[in-house]
């Protein structure tokens, strides 16, 4: 039997309100009433569930929905006041109806985060596992580390379909990132490992200080790092590997079956880095 939690934002508190205890599989395990009572942080300020939202439950399957989905919550008319949407998200599905705000799918390790629209900074920080989506453009610190913290995204998939900001993935260590439209400055900055696709533009800085890890450019940039070096053969089978692993997902990282193989750029020789850059003829 599957249980869909509906929050429907009645009243904006005025103040940004920490999401983080808005999990799909807790709320499972609560009476309406229970939802309504729970009290959610916001610096100095606080309010409850029932302050803010109308709260529905139901546990018959919907039309979308198959008898053995779980626990679904969905958050209707959200903004940018809400905070650390799935944080520490470990299984279910969460659906983001509106903007989010910074922190979203923090430190997340397992379930569904769909946002229907935009998201604020940190969005996938820390990451470990689960798939995160973002309709949206996106801030700064996708998938990256908390000041002071040597480890990025670790495993996941995050996935936007707009543009995002700088440091996209810094210390990313494991994972899929793809980004539909244009990204920051300093994108896969110290990249230890993990896939990043990047369809429109990057930024200054890229790739920098990149140990291993493979950085994909749909479009080949203005210029490309000096401390990289064009050559590279033999990776034939791990490029029709990758796209295969990419043809379910946006475009155009979809379409690349029959593509030619790229242009492969090694580095960051300045950190003795093996990584690599694969640029699209």
């Amino acid at each position: 039997m599957s249980v869909r939690i509906t929050l429907r934002v009645r009243t904006a508190p005025g103040f940004r309100v920490d999401a983080s205890a808005l999990l799909p599989v807790p709320l499972a395990a609560m009476t309406v009433a229970q939802i309504e009572g729970i009290v959610l942080s916001a610096g100095h300020d606080s309010c409850k569930v029932g302050d803010v939202f109308d709260v529905t439950r139901s546990d018959s399957p919907t039309a979308d929905e198959t008898p053995d989905a779980g626990a679904t919550l969905v958050i209707e008319n959200a903004a940018a006041w809400l905070d650390r949407v799935g944080a520490r998200m470990t299984e279910g599905h969460l659906m983001v109806q509106g903007a989010a705000g910074d922190y979203s799918g923090f430190q997340m390790t397992g379930g569904v985060l769909q946002i229907e629209g935009d998201a604020g900074h940190f969005t996938g920080c820390e990451m470990r596992g689960g798939r995160l989506t973002v309709t949206g453009h996106n801030g700064d610190f996708a998938a990256g580390a908390l000041a002071g913290d040597m480890e990025g995204m670790t495993g996941g998939t995050l996935i936007i379909h707009g543009n995002t900001g700088a440091r996209l993935a810094d210390r990313m260590h494991r994972g899929l990132v793809l980004v539909g439209g244009n990204a920051g400055d300093f994108a896969a900055a110290r990249l230890v490992a993990g896939t990043i696709g990047i369809a429109g533009e990057v930024g200054a800085h890229y790739a920098y200080g990149m140990r291993r890890g493979t950085l994909l450019l749909a479009r080949r940039p203005t210029h490309v790092p000096t401390t990289f070096t064009e050559g590279g053969r033999g990776f034939d089978v791990f490029w029709a590997l990758l796209v295969r692993s990419l043809a379910e997902e946006i475009a155009p990282f979809s379409h690349w079956r029959d593509a030619a193989l790229p242009t492969r750029y090694a580095g960051d020789l300045a950190v003795d880095g093996r990584g690599e850059i694969l640029v699209m003829n």
